[in-house]
């Protein structure tokens, strides 16, 4: 029997959520969080968040972070997770208390801007997806993994509303690869780090939710292809 097209199934709904999830999370990693974001999350609570019912760590991380929000003013948010990102992802101390690279926990010497930077690279280049700090900082930043994975998901929505399956597929297709042999290798090994590092339960939670959706993800990339394919 010949599979239906995924225009014959309603599969909208999925591919927000997937969206949603990976916008919300470049912004959290790609740089300390600012006065606007926090507020706007402050004012939601945990029922606002698709699919935490599917997976605890989706499910804790999300309230983790709701509690920690609202056990505090925003300004005296802002000044400690400035405290506790810098402190982790960007420096005074050296080694940095969890690396935020990829190439960090991958690389033998845990050395950015090697082999493991470039094959990133080189998967951002095929979608012609170039970071605004292209050449100065290393394209293996989660903040940019997730942005990519959050621009693709925004091809696939349009190429499925346009009723392109071929691109719609190949879209999917690269999708679950770059999951598969970039994010997925190494954010089991960051979260362990920050888990231990972290000084706020924000950042605690925060990577409970990244795990918990990239599992959920990787679920279902593979149910989208086998509807698509």
């Amino acid at each position: 029997m010949a599979t239906e097209s995924p225009q014959k199934i309603d599969i909208q709904p999925l591919l927000e959520i997937r969206a949603f999830y990976y916008d919300f999370l470049r912004r959290v990693f790609r740089e300390e969080p600012g006065d606007t974001f926090l507020r706007q999350l402050k004012k939601k609570e945990v029922s606002h968040f698709p699919l935490i019912e599917e997976n605890p760590h989706l499910l804790r991380g999300v309230r983790e972070v709701i509690n920690y929000l609202n056990s505090m003013g925003i300004g005296e948010a802002i000044d400690t997770l400035h405290w506790d990102y810098t402190r982790m992802f960007i420096g005074p101390y050296t080694p940095l208390p969890a690396p935020i690279w990829e190439s960090a926990y991958r690389n033998k010497d845990g050395l950015l801007f090697q082999n493991e930077t470039l094959t990133v690279r080189l998967a951002y280049l095929k979608h012609a997806f170039l970071p605004r700090q292209f050449g100065k900082e290393a394209d293996d930043h989660l903040g940019l993994e997730l942005d990519f994975m959050y621009q693709l998901s925004l091809r696939s929505m349009e190429s499925y509303q346009g009723g392109d399956t071929a691109t719609f597929y190949a879209l999917l297709a690269d999708q679950e690869l770059f999951l598969h042999e970039h994010l997925g290798k190494w954010i089991p090994h960051f979260s362990e780090k920050v888990l231990q590092e972290a000084e706020t339960d924000f950042y605690k939670g925060m990577v409970k939710i990244l795990q918990g959706f990239l599992h959920l993800d990787s679920a279902a990339l593979e149910e989208l292809m086998e509807i698509t394919h």
